[in-house]
């Protein structure tokens, strides 16, 4: 069983006014201290929800492994966010290093968007934090997400110190389907990164994980597999989302992970 608590985290700026920004926790219902797992759902950064019902079925099977996890809103294209200073003058810099590196996936994807979405996720990131022993979090943090939210959580990885905003400490990054422009932006975090694509996907070219697994300084294993589905967890449309789950389980809590099976 898993405790679901919804309450709202920050209130950030848009185009057309503040909005409050509200998480779906998923606590276990064993004792804790937990790590959690903090979820960017995914959308293009145009749509999609923290309450998407796969997202209770993904947190229900990292419960079982002793795992919170929590379901983030985030501003989307509409309305626009306001972006804080700091971040809107990396702006420019940011898509020029897309630019300059080759990438290959939609600007949209590393234009001002994602930006407003890292903003987010460090709220929510220190919001918890301040509240970690009321919810009987261990203070340990994982990111994940698809699609859009994979980018989102190597954003939130890598981009932070660069934009002028703070969080605490990240021990493991889930992205699948994802990717990451911003190559120069790779200094060492001391994170794990556990990233899975088809290298026929045509929505998020995989030419953007390679170059990030190729010149990250942090330990990151990519697995490419023909027959996965855009944005699943899972490898293969056979494959039981338990068996996904473990997988990344089994990532975060090797000694080795880049001596695992797949």
């Amino acid at each position: 069983m898993v405790e679901n608590l919804t309450f709202v985290y920050a209130e950030h700026g848009t185009r057309k006014g503040p909005r409050a920004l509200s998480v779906d926790l998923f606590l276990p219902d064993t004792k804790g201290p937990f790590p959690l797992l903090i979820w960017m759902h995914s959308g293009d950064f145009r749509n999609g929800s923290r309450d998407h019902p796969d997202h209770s079925l993904i947190a229900a099977e990292f419960a079982s492994h002793g795992y919170a996890m929590a379901a983030i809103d985030y501003r989307l294209a509409r309305p626009q966010a306001a972006l804080t200073p700091s971040v809107a003058a990396s702006c420019e810099g940011l898509i020029a290093e897309a630019v300059a590196s080759g990438e290959e996936m939609h600007k949209t994807f590393y234009g001002p968007r994602p930006l407003g979405v890292v903003e987010d996720c460090c709220a929510f990131l220190n919001h918890i934090h301040g509240r970690r022993a009321e919810f009987h979090l261990s203070g340990r943090y994982l990111l994940g997400g698809s699609s859009a939210g994979a980018i989102s959580a190597l954003n939130t990885l890598y981009l932070p110190s660069r934009i002028g905003l703070s969080r605490p400490g990240i021990s493991t990054v889930f992205a699948f389907s994802g990717g990451f422009p911003y190559t120069p932006s790779l200094s060492e975090t001391g994170a794990r990164i556990f990233a899975t694509h088809n290298p026929g996907d045509v929505k998020m070219p995989i030419s953007s994980m390679r170059r990030f697994a190729e010149t990250t300084r942090d330990i990151c294993m990519l697995v490419e597999c023909d027959v996965l589905v855009h944005g699943d967890l899972t490898l293969d449309p056979q494959e039981p989302l338990s068996a996904a789950v473990a997988r990344c389980v089994t990532f975060d809590q090797a000694k080795h992970p880049l001596r695992m099976d797949i």
